[in-house]
């Protein structure tokens, strides 16, 4: 008779677990050391290997040639709990066993000796199913069962299970499985039915499966079905209904270009098509998700290198406060697309308030660069000119000005920025730009990164630019300013000026970092 995957392939002893060694080491230890408890709980997210672990923990306690944490799985009582028909072993699913009835029914079989193991286990399944009543029954055989009596409670919800029945259990946390261990645990599988696939396709499964080894083998298993010769990753994509990579591509580059006539014409086309618009909508969220790490130089991130390398090419232009608020919105409008009746309409109107969204501005450096000849536009989908973007603030200026140095490291290198930002710009004389502070604290925090400040400023100038500080103790007193002084600078400031003509609106308030 044909066995699925999940089954086929399910662990048999501890050395096959996958993802969850912190438990496997501290259960084998504890048979080992005989210091083994009464009481287990497992819990974790689905498909991690919670009952697998549990059936090979009570073949280890009643294997023949046990206790041994490395079962024989010969015997004929480890041949039994293998095929769920031995008489010692009970699973119970207490989604279906709710009652305080059933408990006591357990706790009665519980008193008998086992049959034919050295131990009589108890694996109840969902165990936050059960009642209130269900569990106070349970407690006093848990704190005290029987010396031939093990229980083991597997749960996905350990917040529901009673504070009183956790502190008379050990508690084991299984985590999701990492998408590297489901792609070598997949393939290994591949190889032993027979059929090829690609490592993107692997990657691809594992990364839909979310952690959960048992949905990573049920997609395997569907795309087996799909034909013969090499499977790829074309094949995963139309099995599960996904978006072409290619396709999302430009959907992507279409938001960060602000191009709203091609997103549009790509939204209707995915319709037609006949995507899944809820499933569209989770994968730009992931994609930005990438693209926002990726902006801070973190490259770890579940995809092939193509992607990653892809990816960084598209952002490169791109501020990380233009891709975190981008994806504050879609984080923020999801439950807007999940319930919505009409989602088509409503995927093109997040992503359109992207794009429309006016460009974001540090009103602090605004402040201090009101008396500049920088020329700041706010922009939509309409601006595309290359001379324009070079007059924003977030992009360098062609007059290779100390405020454009400053928008420079803002967008490439933001730790240094937040350093250099709060020093005076005094002069640059000799290709020497002199920088005054008001502290010794501060010239020290420049200086320990002083050689990678010049270095940046020699590639912002294009020629062989020094830094010196200077410190200046009454610098901060002559340059403080009186609450209403700063209100009205930030007021008169050209950016808010046309923020507030663009949306007819009044200047409230604002927030002054000291």
């Amino acid at each position: 008779m044909y066995q699925v995957i999940a089954r086929k392939y399910r662990p048999q002893c501890f050395q096959d677990v996958v993802g969850q060694e912190h438990i496997t080491m501290v259960i084998k230890n504890a048979i080992e050391s005989d210091r083994i408890p009464h009481a287990f709980i497992f819990s974790g997210p689905r498909g991690v290997g919670k009952t697998s672990i549990a059936r090979i923990l009570a073949k280890a306690l009643s294997c023949e040639k046990g206790p041994d944490s490395n079962p024989c799985n010969e015997c004929p009582i480890c041949m039994d709990i293998t095929a769920s028909r031995a008489v010692d072993v009970f699973e119970i699913d207490a989604a279906s066993h709710t009652g305080v009835e059933n408990i006591r029914e357990l706790i009665e079989n519980s008193r008998y000796a086992p049959s034919t193991s050295r131990y009589k286990t108890f694996i109840i399944d969902e165990a936050h199913m059960l009642s209130k009543s269900a569990f106070n029954a349970l407690l006093k055989t848990l704190e005290e069962p029987p010396p031939h009596v093990i229980f083991i409670l597997a749960t996905t919800e350990l917040n529901k299970i009673p504070l009183t029945v956790l502190s008379r259990c050990q508690s084991y946390d299984f985590r999701r499985i990492s998408v590297s261990e489901i792609v070598s645990h997949l393939r290994n599988v591949a190889t032993g039915e027979g059929f090829k696939i690609t490592d993107d396709a692997l990657t691809l499964i594992a990364v839909q499966a979310d952690g959960s080894m048992r949905d990573a083998q049920g997609i395997l298993e569907r795309t087996i079905a799909t034909g013969h010769g090499e499977i790829g990753i074309d094949n995963i994509e139309k099995l599960l209904g996904l978006l072409s990579m290619s396709k999302k591509h430009e959907v992507l580059d279409a938001l960060l270009m602000r191009d709203a006539k091609s997103l549009l014409s790509l939204i209707d086309e995915i319709y037609r098509y006949g995507y899944d618009l809820t499933q569209f909508y989770k994968s730009i969220i992931e994609q930005f998700r990438n693209m926002m790490v990726l902006k801070t130089g973190y490259e770890n991130i579940p995809l092939p290198s193509e992607e990653i390398a892809l990816l960084k090419k598209m952002i490169q232009d791109h501020s990380f406060e233009e891709i975190h608020r981008a994806l504050s919105v879609l984080i923020r409008s999801e439950n807007d697309m999940k319930f919505s009746s009409l989602q088509k309409i409503t995927l093109e109107t997040i992503l359109l308030r992207i794009i429309y969204a006016p460009r974001l501005y540090d009103i602090q450096q605004l402040a201090r660069t009101n008396d500049s000849k920088a020329n700041y536009k706010i922009g939509g989908a309409a601006q595309h000119d290359t001379e324009k973007k070079s007059r924003q603030f977030d992009s360098y200026s062609s007059e290779k000005t100390w405020n454009g140095f400053l928008g420079y490291l803002k967008t490439h290198e933001a730790p240094l920025f937040s350093i250099v930002s709060n020093a005076n710009y005094e002069s640059n004389e000799n290709d020497t730009v002199v920088l005054s502070v008001s502290s010794e604290f501060h010239a020290e925090q420049i200086r320990r990164d002083h050689v990678e400040i010049e270095n940046k400023a020699r590639q912002y100038y294009e020629k062989n630019i020094k830094i010196r500080i200077e410190i200046k103790e009454n610098l901060q007193r002559d340059n403080m300013m009186k609450p209403s002084e700063i209100r009205a600078k930030a007021a008169n400031a050209p950016v808010v000026k046309e923020i507030m003509a663009e949306f007819n609106g009044t200047f409230r308030d604002f927030k002054h970092d000291q």
